[in-house]
């Protein structure tokens, strides 16, 4: 019970204040337990985000589960995984607030738990990718280019495009990535 307020606690701090900002004393202050009472449970701050940032990965995995349970040939589950995982990443407020903290403060400790999401959504990826070509539904010479190029187009269109320019959303972005990917860009003549 108090590993459930001390968590609460730093959720709803963390969420008001970013995680560069909250002390620990403010933890046990805001959970109604002593600093000592925190350390039982979490080592440090930074353990404390981590079980944030893993409780974020569990949420996406889900989402992924959610998504193989349905019958999709491979260029529809890659189109949606993606899609479904930058837009929960995009729309996560907690998500959002250390990616901001990572960007202005230059935090390491928030950088490098960011760099966890990226990972297993750079996993996800690779994963499909390699099932896919042992079925013999796609060619590659080498799947982390591969992947690397598929993640940085999501990224980029998701995160940097400049909607005053052209009004995209998350499932055009999905839906233009996902023909370039099946159809590449030469035309056939």
């Amino acid at each position: 019970m108090k590993e459930q307020q001390i968590i609460k606690a730093a959720r709803k701090l963390f969420h008001q204040f970013g995680f560069k900002k909250v002390s620990m004393d403010e933890i046990a202050k805001e959970a109604n337990v002593t600093k000592k009472t925190i350390y039982t449970y979490f080592s440090s701050k930074e353990e404390l985000l981590k079980y944030f940032i893993v409780e974020e990965i569990k949420n996406m995995k889900e989402i992924i589960e959610d998504l193989e349970k349905k019958d999709l040939d491979f260029f529809e589950m890659v189109n949606q995984g993606i899609y479904k995982l930058l837009k929960y990443q995009k729309e996560s407020e907690f998500l959002n607030i250390i990616t901001r903290e990572a960007e202005i403060f230059k935090n390491p400790i928030a950088i490098e738990n960011l760099k966890l999401i990226d990972e297993q959504i750079k996993n996800y990826i690779k994963e499909k990718l390699a099932n896919a070509k042992e079925k013999g539904y796609i060619d590659y010479d080498d799947i982390e280019i591969t992947t690397f190029l598929i993640y940085k187009m999501y990224i980029a269109l998701i995160f940097e495009w400049d909607n005053k320019s052209k009004n995209i959303d998350e499932q055009m972005i999905a839906n233009s990535i996902s023909n370039i990917l099946k159809k590449g860009l030469r035309k056939e003549v």
